[in-house]
């Protein structure tokens, strides 16, 4: 997509990635972008900064790297695979299902349509949107369905035996299309949600689905189910520079990581660690700038590219961010997210924030980018305010 700072490129990873190609994908990203590499709320890779001359280049040089697949993108909690609480069995469809999706033909999907497949492991997927949702029963042998949203909002169709999985996605997937090549299973009425109940032999109302969990951390340290670990650290604010995210890869191979793989929640992780070594990563990413503490200030100061980087924006957001995060110390946590919005669309966080700073110098409690202001920052007085309203905040 086009932005302020050139074409960006979003990358869906669907598999750990080895050290070398890691590398690989940092020096592309400085030698056809801007060097800045983000990753999402969902987990997903962006690369800023490209241009139309780049992005061959670019393209080829990811696709000798193997590590997105072609097809609809199925997300996996970023443990997969390495989770002793996922069964055989599940890992096992996942494998399948890829295999499936890679080969769909018929009328086309929005590019932005994905499946999740949540296979019951300790990083679970609740607060990741999609557009089909798979949960799996603690035996892998069954799958709830449900379309549209995130754990907490999507719309349920029911469950279905593990047997029936792949032609009941398939099946959700072709009604999607033949709505058009821009709907997505939000667009879905009632009436095509009835059909698909009636074809899965699903009755939502008749057995209720799973119970959404408690919030997830993947910051920390991770069992293997082969007795080594995974360490879990954050890039603050959602982004870093292609040239730090390149020495933590030399750092987590010195330590004997044998991949890294983002994570949502704007994570990364290494796997393959003894415990002693992901103590010595932890401490060295912390010294790189990288979050290390579910606690720390940055890690609930949501802030978008803003300007220059998006031409809509008119506040730079990402040079006001450490200063908003140390006057929140103590006071933003997973209740009380800041966000800081380049403009009154809200891109970055959809959802209300406890505060939200929206550009050019508007301030919103309680609410949405493109909601009503309780006021306006002066830029002189930016320090002074901020740390006001964060004490106004923190008293509520």
């Amino acid at each position: 997509m086009q932005t302020g700072d050139g074409l960006l490129v979003r990358l869906i990873p669907q598999q750990p990635i080895s050290i070398a190609a890691f590398v690989a994908v940092c020096e592309a990203s400085e030698s056809c972008g801007n060097g800045i590499v983000e990753i999402t709320q969902r987990g997903s890779l962006q690369i800023r900064g490209l241009t139309t001359t780049s992005v061959p280049r670019f393209a080829q040089a990811v696709a000798r790297l193997d590590i997105a697949h072609d097809g609809v993108p199925v997300l996996t909690s970023p443990l997969h695979g390495f989770d002793p609480l996922e069964t055989d069995y599940s890992r096992s469809l996942t494998i399948a299902l890829r295999e499936t999706l890679r080969e769909r033909s018929g009328a086309p999907l929005s590019a932005k349509v994905s499946v999740l497949i949540d296979t019951a492991g300790k990083l679970h997927l609740d607060a990741v949107t999609s557009d089909i949702r798979l949960r799996a029963s603690e035996c892998g042998r069954r799958f709830h369905i449900s379309v549209g949203g995130d754990a907490r909002n999507a719309t349920a169709l029911g469950w279905v035996d593990s047997e029936r999985i792949i032609a009941a996605v398939s099946e959700i997937l072709d009604l999607i299309a033949d709505q058009g090549p821009a709907v997505r299973a939000r667009d879905l009425t009632p009436q095509h949600l009835s059909v698909l109940q009636e074809h899965l032999k699903s009755d939502p109302q008749a057995e209720p689905g799973p119970q959404v969990r408690q919030s997830c951390e993947p910051l920390g340290i991770h069992a293997q189910r082969d007795g080594r670990v995974t360490f879990g650290c954050a890039l603050a604010f959602g982004h870093a520079t292609a040239g730090s995210l390149r020495r933590l890869a030399y750092v987590a191979a010195d330590c004997g990581a044998s991949a890294l793989r983002p994570a949502p929640a704007r994570a990364m992780l290494a796997f393959g660690l003894s415990r002693e070594a992901a103590c010595e990563l932890c401490a060295a990413a912390e010294a790189l700038g990288f979050v290390v503490e579910a606690g720390d200030s940055r890690r609930f100061v949501v802030a978008c590219a803003g300007a220059p980087a998006c031409s809509s924006a008119t506040l730079a957001t990402r040079q006001l961010a450490p200063e908003v995060a140390a006057a929140a110390q103590g006071i933003a946590n997973s209740s009380k997210v800041i966000h800081l919005s380049g403009c009154t669309k809200g891109c970055a966080h959809p959802g209300p924030a406890a505060l939200t700073i929206a550009g050019p110098d508007l301030y919103i409690v309680g609410g949405r980018a493109g909601d009503a202001p309780a006021g306006r920052i002066s830029s002189s007085e930016w320090p002074a305010c901020i740390e006001r309203i964060c004490q106004d905040l923190g008293s509520v």
